[in-house]
């Protein structure tokens, strides 16, 4: 596009050319979630997807939560599900304790292969891995979630969300330990 520039007195003083980005692709450059309005983003949760029943407190489920945001500011989202037979939500940044796993945590903790994924929009990368004990055992499953946009490397993002992975089982001795004391 040439834009032509004039003076006070509406004489032609010079042009340029202009680039025009269309509304989606500024739109696009500028969706970058923040942690909290990721959270406040999230669809609203049916009550059937929720455990009536949980009414556990799991202190140092949400303190690796915690550490593994402070450690890594790149993750948007993160939550634990644990607790079998149900596996619920038991910590997060984003609330929704108690949601009951779904198909795709099931699948991760069951068959303990990681699910990588774009949500519908293409602007998070989600990552979920199985979550494991020191011994190797599975005990329930990590939700990463990451900002992203076309030609992010997912590659180097799984990579995070594994260095997650193996932190949070280096100071898990059982399951149990999930529901224990966050000191």
């Amino acid at each position: 596009m040439r834009i032509t520039m004039l003076n006070a007195s509406k004489k032609v003083c010079g042009c340029m050319a202009a680039a025009v980005l269309s509304v989606t692709l500024v739109s696009a450059l500028h969706a970058q979630d923040t942690r909290e309005s990721a959270a406040a983003g999230l669809r609203a949760v049916d009550p059937k997807e929720m455990d009536p029943d949980y009414k556990m407190d799991a202190k140092f489920a949400q303190k690796l939560v915690d550490e593994a945001l402070a450690k890594h500011p790149e993750v948007i989202l993160l939550a634990i599900h644990a607790g079998a037979p149900k596996y619920d939500i038991i910590a997060s940044n984003f609330g929704r304790i108690g949601k009951l796993g779904d198909e795709d945590d099931l699948r991760v903790i069951m068959k303990g292969a990681k699910n990588l994924e774009l949500n519908k929009t293409g602007t998070h990368f989600e990552d979920e891995l199985p979550l494991k004990t020191k011994g190797g055992k599975r005990i329930g499953a990590i939700g990463v979630v990451f900002n992203y946009k076309p030609g992010d490397d997912k590659v180097a993002l799984d990579k995070i969300a594994t260095e997650i992975q193996k932190e949070m089982q280096a100071q898990i001795t059982s399951s149990t330990t999930l529901f224990g004391p966050a000191g």
